[in-house]
């Protein structure tokens, strides 16, 4: 027997270790895309400014970045990142070497790691609430489930795999210490250091304390029914949230920690609260049905209360960020509700529908009988991750991991009931139990081919854009060291700010912080380019970078920082390509589409300096990614007999060899006129002049009055004016 058992968990060993190495292997296949001639290519937006900060933090250890002079320029912008993801990857790099390449490979590598050790969480949680046989199966399914390892992949520099690896190991501490009378505390406490550990992590870490404090209302209400003390629940929780609170109080009040000491402290007092209304229940004889609706109203009256008070404003900020919208108003897609995201017909809703189906058994099971404290924990975190999830579908990859046990235990019960219909024959025993494990996993499956497709959203012309603009570009001062701010800024749509800023080392107006986004946002949409100056000269830009996407799928986006309607620039149609958007003559008006549609025509203060190889849409054909230079322009200016618009007209070659006319006009003011031009006639630049500038009455531009006229690089950056009469 002994030999059998020693078997047994051997298989289990080898089946855990399998499991790992497979959700290791699948998460390092992006490096095949992120590695891309000799360059590292991360993927998403915050994941390069992480990287920024953790080149900071290795140089300067353990010292973090918590200003940055590159951001919000030129007023700069308080961090308020937490950093411990950024402090271990630092600490990591330095023991493997140091240098900035051993920083970005360490952190490339970080999320596939953390994100593989959840695999080993889960099973251990599995095996302690379900037995080997789940937790086994969902090691596997974990390891496999493309919504876990679309965040936790090589080369996605993000805190969720720490933050998600770090609470779900409280939750397995927790469901030790509630069900182990000797070690309850010391396990309880063991707790509390990694919910430490993730408000170090991540500024939302209040919400988790909230969730295991509705277990523990629900938990009590429990223990009053089976007429058990609520003080073995609540002695392992108060131990978690005592030692969170005392390892929070060295920073407890700056501003990334302050939410989650607030947290563990309205924790600790809630717990207290709990137990006192239980023991008053228990000595009353009151029935425990009453318990969680007086809870609810207590609750309530204690959230009204705060409600005037600067705690009570930080809660209602927190349940607007995770469940009103907060973010998603903000036009953040991954703070979307997920029915807006992901089609629930569709594969990956059928992988959602699967884990759905897992509480369904759950809930019953945990009605008709006792239910034990952990397994009540996990059945609450769990549900509690699915809010989170329907609310926002970034946590998915939250919600992956309960969901993972969820969907193991619907394939057992399944397997008992196909089982229970009769004895099958011999060569029909195994193919039903295989066959339902297929249709299980093929959402996972399929997901898996999808994210082994995925590839960095900088490459290709983003990338030779950037590279162009940090060796062509005037340098500034204060990349490493960014406490005043650089000489000038570059100016683009929010979402790449931390690519330019870590790419090019160039400051920049707006981030993924959005601090500066409402400028961005008036500055492409204003139809009136001395508005859009006054704000290129307020935030002292240089460069503006445009790019397809701003004008097609991230124009609405766009248009909802300024507080307008999206239906009024663009009209899109089914489809996915330029053509299924129909743009407005208000959008064509815009800054935005005179930048990227019409190189500047009809603009005097910005020029297109370049743009990249790639031509893309089919209803107006132009480069991927273009830069423009705001200069002060020449005047090319005169006295006119003309009572009509007087034009100029100059025909540009592009740094990748495609001929367009510029043109500007303006009309008389008592006999006389002046444009301002941004280009110059001069042929040594790379995006130059092909001929003299044509000057003349627009009415007959072509075979009239008009005059050639020669404008040097100094006029157009000095801002001379040029004579020209008629």
């Amino acid at each position: 027997m002994s030999k059998i058992m020693d078997r047994g968990k051997s298989f289990e060993r080898l089946g855990l270790l399998g499991a790992f190495l497979l959700a290791l292997s699948l998460r390092l296949l992006s490096a095949k895309n992120a590695l891309v001639g000799g360059d590292l290519l991360f993927y998403g937006y915050d994941s390069f400014y992480h990287m920024r900060r953790i080149l900071y933090t290795a140089e300067n250890f353990p010292s973090t970045l918590w200003f940055d002079s590159y951001l919000n320029h030129p007023s700069g912008l308080n961090i308020t990142w937490p950093p411990l993801f950024d402090q271990v990857v630092a600490g990591a790099s330095l023991l493997l070497g140091g240098g900035p390449r051993a920083a970005e490979m360490t952190g490339a590598l970080a999320p596939a790691v953390l994100g593989s050790g959840a695999v080993l969480i889960i099973y251990l949680l599995g095996k302690k609430i379900f037995g080997a046989r789940v937790a086994i199966l969902s090691a596997f399914i974990l390891a496999a489930d493309p919504k876990h390892i679309a965040r936790t992949h090589f080369g996605c520099i993000d805190h969720d795999a720490l933050e998600s690896l770090l609470i779900f190991g409280a939750i397995l501490l927790l469901a030790y210490a509630l069900t182990d009378e000797d070690r309850r505390v010391w396990l309880g406490a063991g707790a509390g250091v990694l919910l430490a550990a993730a408000a170090y992590a991540w500024l939302g870490t209040p919400i988790y304390m909230g969730a295991i404090l509705v277990y523990a209302a629900i938990q009590v209400a429990l223990d009053l029914r089976d007429g058990v003390s609520a003080a073995e629940t609540i002695a392992p929780l108060a131990a978690a949230f005592g030692v969170a609170l005392l390892l929070i109080l060295p920073y407890h009040d700056e501003a990334w920690l302050f939410p989650s000491f607030l947290g563990a402290l309205g924790g600790l007092s809630t717990l207290a609260a709990l137990l006192l209304l239980s023991r008053l229940f228990a000595a009353k004889r009151i029935s425990w049905l009453a318990y969680l609706p007086a809870v609810a109203i207590l609750g309530y009256l204690a959230a009204v209360l705060s409600y005037t008070g600067w705690m009570g404003s930080i809660l209602w900020q927190g349940i607007n960020y995770f469940f009103m919208g907060g973010l998603a108003e903000e036009s953040i897609i991954e703070a979307a509700p997920l029915y807006q995201v992901e089609g629930l017909v569709s594969l990956p809703g059928l992988g959602f529908a699967f884990s759905l189906l897992g509480f369904f058994i759950l809930i019953p099971e945990a009605c008709r009988s006792r239910i034990s404290r952990d397994r009540a924990l996990f059945l609450v975190f769990a549900a509690f991750t699915l809010l989170l999830t329907i609310f926002q579908v970034r946590f998915l990859y939250l919600f992956s991991v309960a969901g993972s046990l969820l969907t193991a235990l619907l394939f057992f019960w399944c397997s008992r009931r196909l089982r229970s219909l009769g004895p099958p024959a011999p060569s029909t025993a195994s193919p039903l139990p295989i066959a339902l494990l297929v249709i299980l996993i093929l959402p996972n499956a399929a997901g898996l081919l999808q994210i082994a497709d995925e590839r960095p959203e900088i490459e290709g012309d983003w990338v030779g854009t950037l590279d162009w603009l940090e060796d062509n570009s005037p340098a500034t001062t204060g990349f490493e060291r960014p406490v005043q701010p650089g000489e000038y800024a570059v100016l683009s749509w929010w979402d790449y700010g931390n690519w330019i800023l870590y790419k090019s080392r160039r400051p920049v107006v707006a981030n993924n912080f959005q601090a500066g986004a409402t400028e961005a946002a008036r500055f492409f949409l204003s139809e009136d380019e001395e508005e859009a100056l006054a704000i290129a000269e307020e935030r002292d830009v240089r460069y503006v970078i445009t790019d397809e996407k701003m004008v097609y799928s991230k124009l609405p986006a766009i248009v909802r920082w300024t507080g307008e309607d999206p239906d009024s620039y663009v009209a899109i149609a089914a489809g996915s390509d330029a053509d299924a958007f129909h743009h407005s003559n208000k959008f064509l008006a815009t800054v935005l589409a005179r930048l990227h549609l019409r190189d500047c025509t009809d603009l005097g203060g910005f020029r297109l300096v370049r743009e990249s190889e790639t031509v893309v849409g089919r209803r107006v054909p132009t480069s991927e990614v273009k830069v423009f230079e705001r200069v002060a322009g020449a005047k090319i200016a005169g006295t006119t007999p003309y009572d009509k618009p007087i034009g100029v007209a100059l025909e540009i070659m592009s740094n990748q060899g495609r001929r367009f006319e510029y043109f500007n006009s303006a009309m008389p003011v008592d006999g006389r006129y002046e444009v301002t031009v941004p280009y110059s006639t001069d042929k040594t630049l790379e995006t130059h002049a092909l001929g003299p500038y044509l000057v003349g009455p627009v009415e007959d531009f072509v075979g009239g009055d008009f005059k050639e006229v020669e404008v040097s690089e100094e006029d157009v950056i000095q801002g001379r004016v040029i004579e020209v009469d008629f």
